[in-house]
């Protein structure tokens, strides 16, 4: 829903920047495709753009919108990316801290490769706080909840609070 907005505001805007989508699970991804093609099928201009979008090649390279998951991700620079994170509580109102190949060892390392691929400008679309992650024994699941306080902190324009959470992060 907010994720497939915040594509349709992008592409109104001229789409002079490229646009990458990368969500935590197949799951995801599949769902975002369909919201995408939900809100195209219902809204020309903004089906018009994401065909643009879809077909954009620069020096004879592939360089338009994309959504992929953590899977395969990898190489893929974009000026501005989204970043969706959307878990929620099973039925026992509790939350599984299951988040993919950002648990496995060198989970951490994946979402570096997510940030690394922003050009110009990352977004984030969640449906949990930071503090809804609790395993912080696990370095992928921490460094997840790190960076989603430093950007809520960011995006509340609260910079003191930004800069203490990334010191946490790499305190060398």
């Amino acid at each position: 829903g907010s994720l497939a907005v915040s594509v349709r505001a992008l592409l109104a805007v001229g789409a002079t920047r490229r646009v990458g989508i990368v969500a935590f699970s197949e799951a995801q991804q599949t769902e975002i495709e369909d919201a995408l093609d939900r809100m195209a099928a219902t809204d020309d201009t903004f089906s018009a753009a994401l065909t643009r979008e879809m077909e954009r090649e620069e020096d004879g390279q592939y360089s338009g919108l994309f959504v992929k998951n953590l899977e395969n991700v990898q190489g893929d620079e974009r000026d501005i990316i989204l970043m969706s994170v959307c878990y929620a509580p099973g039925p026992d109102g509790r939350m599984a801290m299951n988040f993919g190949p950002i648990n496995q060892r060198g989970g951490e390392k994946r979402l570096n490769v997510i940030f690394s691929r922003a050009k110009l400008h990352m977004a984030i679309v969640s449906t949990i706080a930071p503090e809804a992650i609790t395993n912080v024994h696990n370095d992928g699941a921490r460094a997840l909840r790190n960076f989603l306080s430093f950007a809520e902190a960011q995006s509340a324009g609260a910079q003191d609070n930004a800069q203490a959470v990334l010191a946490t992060l790499n305190p060398d």
